[in-house]
């Protein structure tokens, strides 16, 4: 799948990055040039990585063209810089851009080495937990129905298709992890995690129902947005309200499945944590207390 980015984004080796430069008249209005303009583009090194070209530039709108540029794969990292000229009204005109090319899977990463309000912070899961999570995103997904694929034409008329999922890995990555600690909060506390395989396997069901739960709720709320009327001659039409189906769906299970975790943990029945050894005194008689102390002391 191509990756897509704008001029102010990171940009990464192999994707593509969309370069786009405005002309404007003397009285400072978006104004189309005599013809295409010319597109340069130069490393950070100051080499000349495209020579001056036309091709491929395309006009999007009075006087805003755009010019489609794919990173290579060995692509040098630091700024580069995109020189624009064409000429209006007989007079030559240009400007220089620049774009950033890093190499980080992060998105939006910090190039200060600070954390800011509002970064992702991620996931930080071992490899275990991985394969675990990644066994229960199988489950999740054919459930929700949720991978997908759209047609898609470019520009050029070239046909391709890209992934159009209901939900996102992220997403359903933090309904899992919602999952496991409603898990863990019902009735009493325990400390399950995705390292735990054999605990994955066998709550597995669980798991997944308490994840389906979280993405229904999630998509209620938007779909009563997207819910209208529709009018045309006097008859009117109104769509299956979806939202409606969603919640009524949510609130019933949820009653399930929090029963069914109570059912889980009371079979369980872990030791209780932090309260030490009880001894019963009550209807003990001292005599024979006394005597077990002074029998551990006897000499022989």
């Amino acid at each position: 799948m191509v990756t897509y980015r704008s001029r102010g984004e990171n940009v990464g080796q192999t994707e593509v990055i969309r370069l786009r430069a405005q002309f404007r008249g003397a009285d400072g209005e978006l104004t189309d040039l005599d013809s295409i303009p010319t597109i340069t583009i130069e490393e950070p090194s100051g080499n000349v990585l495209l020579a001056a070209t036309s091709t491929g530039i395309s006009r999007l709108s009075t006087g805003t063209y755009q010019y489609n540029y794919t990173i290579p794969y060995n692509a040098t990292f630091g700024v580069y810089s995109d020189s624009w000229s064409g000429t209006l009204n007989g007079f030559t005109v240009s400007g220089s851009f620049n774009f950033v090319v890093q190499n980080t899977q992060l998105p939006a990463i910090n190039t200060d080495g600070y954390a800011h309000l509002g970064d992702d912070p991620g996931f930080n899961y071992s490899q275990t937990a991985i394969n675990n999570i990644n066994l229960l995103l199988k489950t999740l997904r054919a459930r929700l129905d949720s991978r997908g694929k759209a047609k898609s034409v470019d520009e050029y008329g070239n046909v391709t298709y890209i992934d159009c999922d209901i939900y996102s890995v992220d997403q359903l990555v933090s309904f899992l992890a919602d999952s496991i600690t409603l898990f863990n909060e019902i009735p009493y506390f325990t400390s399950y995690t995705f390292d735990d395989t054999d605990f994955i396997a066998q709550f597995h069901n669980v798991l997944v129902q308490g994840a389906t739960l979280m993405a229904l709720a999630s998509k209620a709320l938007l779909e009563r947005g997207r819910e209208f009327t529709m009018t045309d001659n006097s008859l009117s039409y109104n769509p299956p309200s979806v939202s409606e189906l969603l919640s009524s769906q949510h609130g019933s299970e949820l009653t399930n499945h929090a029963e069914k975790i109570k059912y889980i943990k009371n079979s369980m029945r872990p030791s209780p944590t932090g309260l030490g050894t009880i001894t019963i005194s009550t209807s003990r008689s001292p005599a024979i207390a006394k005597l077990r102390h002074l029998r551990a002391r006897r000499l022989y």
